[in-house]
Order: structure tokens, then C-alpha cells, then sequence
């Protein structure tokens, strides 16, 4: 981008991809902060320590903004939930899971119980799949109609986030669809024990952070999202019979995507 703007004089548009992982601490399960992060605020965003997944790239990001060599925008969605459906999808072209959900319920079919970390008391807020593509058809629509209003670099952060969950909820929303599939002992979750988080989330008790937000940026731009945490919660016996079919004779596998289990 800084080579084409040397070279054509024109500031290219950059709408990069982050995630409210950005925001996560270590309470592994046991409590809910009380900390809520403001997309309007930019001195919540710049308390960040860079040492948080996803701060380096976007630090670098802010950085071409200040430079004057790209205007930038990062999109941070949430817990991204519910099964993608379109042509893209049909064809197998495109993974229609989402990372977070289905790797807790892979686990958890795996060991035949809605499994949680911690006590699951942490919190985290979440988005339906369809509603986080329309913020970003919203903001590049808004950066086309009115680029010069629309905020950009150290403003330029907008949480693609809805409705909030505690892990303990959507771990029993799991442990209830097991038992209702025949996949699980009871509809209550139980704590995976350390060797269980060494198997299946590479030793890191991620799932049990909390990452609380408001989106007030996002929808001052114009984004409406339709949907919040009881459809998250429902959507997610969908996503258990989902996979359950997709995995069929596969034995356990550790992500949509292929991949280690680390975010």
C-alpha cells in the first residue's frame, strides 16, 4: 500500500480483519470482569497491551494510517456463530463453521459431555454470522458514500458484536443437545480437567477469558444487527447435528478448518 501510494498518489483503502480475542484476560473460567470496552472510546482500544492476541497487526495497521499511506478500519467480530449456507458453501468451497462453538462442541463430543472451562462464569459477547457480514457491507458502504466522515485509524476500530453469553450457558446449551443426540451423559457441563485442555485447546484455557464490549461505533455508522444471545443459544443444536454429520467416522477433529485447536 505505502508503494502505491509513492507511486499512484492515491490512499488505498484498508478494512482489516481483528477479533475481541484482542480483549481477553486470563480468568480461565472462575469469574466476570466488570470490564466493558467502548469501539467510540479510542483510549479503550489504546490501553490494549500489545502483548494481547491480535495488537501487534493492529498497531501496524493504526501505524500506515498515521503515516498517511492507507485509511485503515479493522472489524473486530466476536463469538461468530451459526452454519454459513450459500453457493459458496453448497460447492464446498467455503468452511460454513466458525472456530469457538464448534471447537467446544467437538470436545465435547469427544468425551461424551458438554464440557466448559473453569466454573464457566466468564463472559464473552457473540454475532450471527449474517449480521457481522452486513457491518462490513455497512462500512464500505459508509467509506464510499462519505469517506471523509467515516472514522479511520486510532478511531477506526468497530466491534462486530450483539448480545453477551457467560461460557456456562452455551456449555449447557452443548451438554443439552448432546444428551438429546444420544452423545451425552447428562445436560449439565462439568470442568475439563488439565490433560483434557492439553488434548484439545493445546494447554490454553482461552475458552474461560472474558472479553466484554459494546458496539457503539459500529451502530453509529449504521449497522442493525437483527439477532442476540437467545438465538445464539438456540443456534446451537443446530451446529451439534451439523457437525455431528460432518465428522461422521473421522473420529475427533480439532477444527472446522483443519488446524490446531489455538486461536
Amino acid at each position: 500500500m505505502k508503494k502505491y501510494k509513492e507511486r499512484t498518489g492515491r490512499v488505498p483503502v484498508l478494512i482489516h480483519t481483528s477479533g475481541t480475542g484482542v480483549l481477553a484476560d486470563n480468568a480461565a473460567g472462575m469469574f466476570a470482569t466488570e470490564r466493558v470496552y467502548d469501539d467510540a472510546k479510542v483510549e479503550d482500544i489504546e490501553s490494549l497491551p500489545v502483548s494481547q492476541i491480535h495488537r501487534p497487526v493492529d498497531v501496524a495497521v493504526v501505524e500506515a494510517d498515521k503515516q498517511g499511506y492507507a485509511k485503515t478500519y479493522i472489524i473486530l467480530p466476536s463469538t461468530i456463530y451459526a452454519v454459513a449456507k450459500n453457493g459458496l458453501t453448497d460447492a464446498g468451497i467455503q468452511n460454513p463453521h466458525s472456530i469457538q462453538v464448534p471447537l467446544l462442541i467437538r470436545a465435547s463430543l469427544d468425551r461424551g459431555q458438554g464440557g466448559m472451562v473453569g466454573l464457566g462464569k466468564n463472559k464473552w459477547p457473540n454475532v450471527h454470522i449474517d449480521d457481522v457480514a452486513d457491518l462490513y457491507i455497512v462500512l464500505f458502504d459508509r467509506i464510499r458514500a462519505d469517506p471523509e466522515s467515516t472514522p479511520h485509524g486510532r478511531e477506526g476500530f468497530y466491534f462486530g458484536a450483539t448480545g453477551e453469553h457467560d461460557l456456562f450457558d452455551v456449555s449447557k446449551a452443548v451438554a443439552e443437545a448432546l444428551v438429546a443426540v444420544g452423545k451425552g451423559k447428562t445436560a449439565t457441563p462439568t470442568t475439563f480437567t488439565q490433560e483434557e485442555l492439553d488434548k484439545y485447546f493445546d494447554g490454553s484455557p482461552y475458552l474461560g477469558s472474558n472479553s466484554r464490549c459494546v458496539a457503539n461505533r459500529s451502530r453509529a455508522i449504521g449497522w442493525a444487527p437483527t439477532r442476540s444471545t437467545p438465538d445464539f443459544l438456540a443456534s446451537i443444536r443446530v451446529e451439534v447435528e451439523a457437525l455431528i454429520a460432518l465428522d461422521a467416522g473421522k473420529g475427533y477433529v480439532p477444527r472446522a478448518d483443519g488446524g490446531k485447536s489455538k486461536e
